[in-house]
């Protein structure tokens, strides 16, 4: 089954706005891989639906209403096995409007919270260790953390570096 993954860039400010995974799985109430770290909006495709239709809704979910994807067909940039990800930049997504809330469901508790990530705050003479560590300053995240661990050996890392290079190579 396929995974679809996107982020949710504002070229103008500069900003990239992402998700921090949750400490727990809300399904079974272990540690979620990953746990701590920034992620992509997304999830698994189960129903042979179109990656637009499952990624509104998951940025619906995973950001507890807050944000909306508009109606487009999302930018894909990366891949990695049934992975795939997507950005949408600010002609595609919107805030709603709505205040961040406590998690009513599991699908809004994947999440810890929203962050944005200023773009603005990268060069193009980073290497992929410095892009990381920045994008972990900017998120409040712990890279010497079991979730740290896993993210630093994810597809997830590589597509944000990834997307990071093509923003600083202006071709998003």
């Amino acid at each position: 089954m396929p995974k679809y993954y996107i982020a949710l860039i504002d070229r103008p400010d500069g900003k990239m706005h992402v998700p921090v995974k949750a400490q727990l799985n809300p399904y079974n109430k272990q540690r979620a891989y990953c746990a701590g770290m920034p992620q992509f909006f997304g999830g698994t495709d189960d129903r042979d639906t179109p990656p637009a239709a499952v990624l509104a809704m998951e940025v619906t979910q995973e950001s507890r209403g807050t944000l909306e994807l508009i109606p487009s067909a999302p930018h894909y940039f990366a891949d990695e096995g049934n992975m795939f990800f997507y950005y949408a930049t600010e002609e595609e997504w919107a805030r709603t409007g709505a205040e961040w809330e406590p998690a009513s469901t599991p699908e809004q508790a994947e999440m810890d919270r929203l962050v944005e990530i200023n773009l603005f705050s990268f060069r193009d003479d980073m290497d992929d260790q410095a892009i990381v560590g920045e994008l972990m300053v900017q998120a409040g995240c712990e890279l010497g953390t079991e979730g740290g661990e896993e993210f630093e050996q994810s597809a997830t890392k590589a597509a944000f570096i990834a997307l990071i290079r093509k923003y600083l190579a202006d071709a998003l």
